[in-house]
């Protein structure tokens, strides 16, 4: 089959556009997120952990990094949807307090693999938006 030079020249503008296209996104990749959120999955504590932290994009020397903490979810109930036995306990319960300091030592061990890299120093925490939404709740 042969094309007429119209649809020639036409197709060959549509493929310039396309690899103009790949070309400025393989640009806007970061390939050090891949390399951290691997080191990440690799550490036995911060993998078994339910929620999965990782970084969700460097600017310049900034990894921002999400989490489930924020005012809007109570730790108890983001405690309970990780673990539903805390579902039903009282902030003050012994067991929702070593949750609460498990979280933080998780989050902390997270900051500091990050920060042992040389092109990174300083983690800002996100919250992740996506991952409650998964769970049925809608962050502003």
């Amino acid at each position: 089959m042969s094309l007429d030079r119209g649809t020639k020249i036409y197709a060959g503008i549509l493929g310039g556009i396309l690899l103009l296209g790949l070309i400025a996104w393989l640009m806007t990749l970061d390939f050090r997120i891949g390399e951290i959120n691997d080191t990440l999955s690799k550490d036995p504590q911060i993998s078994s952990y339910p929620y999965p932290f990782h970084v969700m994009q460097i600017v310049g020397t900034t990894a921002y990094v999400s989490t489930p903490r924020t005012n809007a979810v109570p730790a108890i109930q983001f405690l309970g949807m990780i673990k539903p036995s805390l579902s039903t306990k009282s902030d003050q319960d012994p067991q929702v307090i070593a949750a609460q300091k498990e979280l933080g030592e998780i989050q902390g061990k997270v900051r500091k693999l990050i920060l042992a890299r040389e092109d990174i120093e300083k983690v800002s925490w996100r919250i992740d938006k996506k991952w409650f939404a998964s769970k049925g709740v809608w962050l502003n």
